[in-house]
């Protein structure tokens, strides 16, 4: 069987992207060679709630990874990458470790109760609100490196320019950090989402912070999170952000995962066996101003979209899905965390080459 699936999966490499391409060169074009280390960040200041199996603790614990170009001077920005329900830390590994080749810091945690070795007994949702506090934690925390002469990354970051992305509940994690009244963390200068469940917030969330440059990426194809509630739906009550959509594009394409199983129609039909089971086991608040404040009106009043609705035929290769949330994201941060020539080259790039390139891009630029 194992030797069955290894040939499922040798056989369905993707064509690389056009040749001599502005795409194909941004992708294979990486500056730095990658180093990582692993730290613990202890928060006594904040407690972790008692769900599921899970008795509470007075404290935060974050165990994480910090991914940096390695033997490099100079100041680089900072990304925090929050994983999704059930994952962790290096879900997508393939993204971080690419743009930290590319000049930027970037640090990850496992979140205390979400992520797949809760001590919960199985992840849970409603501490995504907490999440958020995590996110500046991790900030306040590499900042302190790059002040400490002892640290591999003293003086390393660019403290100016901050970022943070998330894939799925860390989209939503992301989404908290950089936009709600009672979490966000004004230090974040560009937020990338990935698949990300925004069904919930009404736009005087999105208008809370106006200075954050958005991007919410999304999969035609993604079963998880329905593209169409939680992206399409969302563009009306968030005007000054950017959407990428993937045609054919999956909620498991943006996770190492979606590469190893990259045989399958659609991960997500894993995805959604996982998540199914899952849900099963914990109870959801029925309205998600139980999990989130709806300070200010940010929440809509609707129910939650039901996951995982049928969707047919072959979705795009997890491979290429993941090519071209490399060159994406990359360049997206670029716009807005870098300056001169690099900004204006992946500008140029990010709103005209991906799209004509890559049939299976289409972007929707900021209204105002």
């Amino acid at each position: 069987m194992a030797l069955v699936l290894l040939g499922l999966w040798f056989f369905n490499a993707p064509n690389d992207l056009s040749k001599n391409s502005a795409s194909q060169k941004r992708l294979d074009g990486v500056e730095y060679v990658v180093d990582d280390i692993v730290f613990e960040l202890i928060d006594a200041s904040r407690k972790t709630p008692a769900l599921g199996d899970y008795s509470g603790d007075d404290k935060r614990v974050l165990n994480g990874t910090i991914w940096f170009p390695d033997g490099e001077t100079g100041e680089h920005p900072l990304i925090i990458y929050s994983h999704g329900f059930g994952g962790y830390r290096r879900d997508s590994t393939y993204l971080v470790e690419y743009l930290a080749a590319n000049g930027y810091v970037v640090a990850a945690v496992d979140f205390p109760l979400s992520y797949k070795d809760s001590p919960a007994g199985v992840p849970q949702l409603e501490d995504v609100v907490n999440q958020a506090g995590d996110v500046q934690q991790v900030i306040d925390y590499i900042l302190s490196m790059n002040s400490d002469s002892a640290s591999v990354l003293h003086q390393r970051i660019d403290v100016n320019n901050i970022g943070a992305m998330g894939l799925s509940l860390g989209g939503l994690t992301t989404a908290l950090a950089s936009f709600h009244p009672d979490v966000k963390d004004d230090r974040i200068k560009a937020a990338v989402m990935m698949a990300p469940p925004l069904q919930m917030f009404s736009d005087k969330f999105f208008a809370t912070n106006s200075m954050v440059k958005s991007l919410i990426i999304s999969g035609s194809m993604d079963r998880v999170v329905p593209q169409k509630v939680h992206a399409t739906e969302v563009q009306a009550r968030h005007p000054q952000g950017w959407f990428l959509s993937f045609d054919k594009g999956t909620h498991l394409g943006f996770a190492d995962i979606g590469n190893y199983i990259r045989w399958m129609e659609n991960p997500d039909n894993l995805g959604c066996a996982f998540m199914n089971f899952m849900l099963s086991k914990i109870d959801l608040p029925s309205q998600w101003d139980a999990v989130i404040p709806n300070t200010n009106g940010v929440l809509r009043k609707v129910e939650a979209a039901t996951p995982c609705p049928n969707i047919s035929g072959e979705s795009m290769n997890g491979l290429k899905q993941q090519w071209l949330t490399n060159i994406a994201i990359a360049s997206f941060f670029d716009m807005h965390l870098r300056s001169g020539p690099v900004s204006q080259q992946a500008t140029d790039f990010f709103t005209d080459k991906l799209l004509t390139e890559n049939a299976e891009v289409t972007l929707t630029v900021p209204q105002q």
